[in-house]
């Protein structure tokens, strides 16, 4: 949770580089920087969802999976249009390749926004509810290795609701 509330802070900055009002171009450096740190962002925290946290629910509630592998299909299409979003930044600055980038932005952080509220809601609430408690201090075992050693280490809440049948 605490990944997706730094990278939804990110998404602010990242349209912040696009032109509006009177600006006709785009905000290069920074949104270099920010497409730059979005990668490695997904390569830990998309890594650790599809090698621990996806894995452990559906073992846990298997009627979990139809609504997971959408989510990595997700994860399959945001690194293909954060990688597509950087290759266009290399041409040449013309204002049909700002156009692009425009669009490119505008549909990456649509995209990216909406599979952060439903991983929230349909893999993190589901998890805190069918997973004891046992089981996601395990989980948060094999997440840290993923997790930069500076961040901080999340909790581990009990579930609040019994696990369903």
């Amino acid at each position: 949770r605490r990944d997706h509330a730094r990278v939804l802070a990110r998404l602010d900055a990242l349209e912040a580089t696009l032109p509006h009002g009177r600006a006709r171009v785009v905000r290069e450096a920074p949104l270099r920087a920010l497409i730059a740190h979005l990668g490695r962002q997904f390569a830990t925290h998309m890594a650790a969802e599809e090698a621990v946290l996806y894995p452990a629910l559906e073992r846990a509630f298997p009627e979990s999976g139809p609504s997971l592998r959408p989510l990595n299909e997700e994860h399959v299409e945001l690194r293909t249009m954060l990688a597509a979003l950087a290759e266009t930044l290399l041409r040449p600055a013309t204002r049909v390749r700002d156009e692009q980038v425009l669009v490119q932005v505008r549909d990456f952080v649509d995209l990216l926004r909406i599979h952060i509220r439903k991983e929230e809601a349909g893999v993190f609430d589901v998890s805190e509810r069918v997973l004891e408690a046992r089981e996601l201090r395990g989980l948060a075992r094999r997440l840290a290795p993923f997790v930069p050693a500076n961040a901080p280490r999340p909790r581990v809440r009990r579930p609040s609701r019994s696990r369903p049948s």
